[in-house]
């Protein structure tokens, strides 16, 4: 019994040796990636020398200290980021059992008198020990390349649970910031309501004097009104999005969450060098040509399918009267079997064979282009938030002079109107213009911060170029 398990131990430590060592090999995939020409972009200069990686705690960029702690909570509780790792949990099991079938199979039986079956010679009270062994011997690779595939497929599974990670911190990061665009929204409205409370104070003071007619006043109070509805509807927004903000952070929907009030207007700036292979170190293109690799592995193994399967089996068992005896070793007598070995050819199955290393080849080649086409998309990702960047930089900047402008106009006709220079429309249609300057520079500065985290994202999870 000694030498069986002696021997099953000796297989068991090859097949592990052979299959670490050729686990260490790289495997060479000869793929014509559409990197830019001459390493060149249409939206920005670039320089190949240098590297990105995703980093610890990227939104710390931002310089936000409220953004700080409500992310750290957020790591700690969301349910996303839970299931995600269950998920990653999953593949991980699951590759070890898709790679287990290069191991020998060492079962052990325990056995009472009636297991041995009527008519035999083993006493009725008696207790049999039984230790058998089986182990396909892998001469050609074929459960190797098995295995190898699902370590592959584990290694997907780990960027790609990476790639979600980002993603779903980066909503996280723009929930808060459209948190914050919300509030500075609804005191922007709330100055509106007060400047037009303003308006109807001077309106109902001409009004009453017999100055001005029912016609300002009217028009006034109803712009007051107007805005004071739409006032609420802010404070809507921002109510509703602090208790979707709190859900993400795993915390009970109270609607207390506090943020900052205004979108900081520092902004991490873009490098003026990025390398193309930057796209290399995205989690989910790693996690892309993991599955190219495990698909080539696949390949490999369905491939060798055709070749002769040679199975080794081993068997030994001891009878004692008692359990107790067997567990000390005093046997009744033992049974030794010796090694045998069995030799299968698939003859019946060419059809079938052939037919499973076509869908493996099918499968490898879909992989190999979705590959491709993944790092194509990367590149264009890059290139739209680059140029969308600059866009928004034009935008916002248009709209700031305008704003100086609008601010100017209502001042001067409110100075015009109460002086009896100008009439209420104007101060009306000119303080409303000025507003709603002011509101789109909000939204765009935060199409701005958005669109740094989607470069982020895009570039792997860093902007700077250390």
């Amino acid at each position: 019994m000694n030498n069986i398990i002696r021997r099953i131990l000796l297989l068991f430590l090859y097949v592990l040796f052979v299959s670490c060592s050729a686990y260490s090999k790289k495997v060479n995939l000869s793929i014509d990636v559409p990197y830019p020409k001459n390493d060149s972009w249409k939206s920005i200069s670039m320089n190949a020398s240098d590297s990105f990686h995703i980093a610890n705690n990227w939104w710390e960029i931002f310089s936000d200290t409220k953004l700080d702690s409500i992310m750290e909570v957020f790591l700690r509780n969301n349910y996303d980021l839970k299931i995600a790792i269950s998920s990653l949990e999953a593949s991980k099991a699951l590759s070890k059992i898709n790679g287990s079938g290069i191991f020998p199979n060492l079962d052990v039986s325990l056995l009472n008198a009636a297991a041995f079956g009527p008519g035999s010679s083993i006493p009725d009270e008696s207790y049999g020990l039984q230790l058998s062994s089986s182990w396909e011997v892998d001469l050609w690779g074929k459960l190797l390349s098995g295995r190898l595939s699902s370590l592959k497929e584990y290694e997907s599974a780990v960027n790609h649970y990476d790639f979600i990670k980002f993603s779903i911190i980066a909503q996280g990061v723009k929930m808060y910031f459209n948190l914050v665009e919300s509030k500075e929204q609804e005191m922007l409205s709330k100055s509106s309501v007060d400047a037009l409370q303003d308006i109807f104070n001077i309106v109902e003071d001409r009004y009453n004097q017999g100055v001005r007619s029912s016609l300002d006043y009217r028009l006034s109070l109803s712009n007051l009104l107007a805005e004071k509805a739409n006032l609420e509807k802010r404070r809507m927004i921002v109510d509703n999005l602090k208790r979707e903000m709190e859900i993400m952070m795993g915390l009970y929907p109270s609607g207390t969450l506090v943020s900052r009030e205004h979108l900081s207007a520092n902004l991490p700036e873009i490098p003026s060098h990025l390398p193309s292979q930057v796209v290399e170190n995205r989690p989910d293109i790693q996690s892309a040509y993991n599955k190219l690799e495990s698909a080539k592995f696949s390949l490999k193994s369905a491939n060798k399918a055709k070749f002769p399967i040679i199975n080794l089996t081993d068997y030994t068992g001891a009878v004692s009267k008692s359990l107790e005896d067997l567990l000390k070793g005093n046997y009744l007598f033992s049974q030794v079997g010796e090694v045998g070995a069995r030799i299968t050819l698939p003859i019946l199955q060419p059809g079938k064979i052939k037919a499973n290393e076509e869908l493996s080849k099918s499968k490898y080649n879909q992989i190999e282009s979705e590959y491709e086409y993944t790092i194509l998309k990367a590149f264009s990702e890059i290139e739209n938030k680059l140029s969308t960047s600059k866009m928004l930089d034009n935008q916002f900047n248009a709209l700031d002079a305008a704003y100086i402008q609008s601010a100017e106009a209502y001042n001067l006709a409110k100075d015009r109107y109460e002086n009896g220079l100008s009439d209420l429309i104007t101060v009306l249609d000119s303080q409303k213009r000025m507003f709603d300057t002011k509101g789109q520079m909000i939204a765009v500065r935060k199409m701005l911060i958005e669109n740094r985290i989607d470069l982020l994202i895009c570039l792997g999870g860093r902007l700077s170029e250390s």
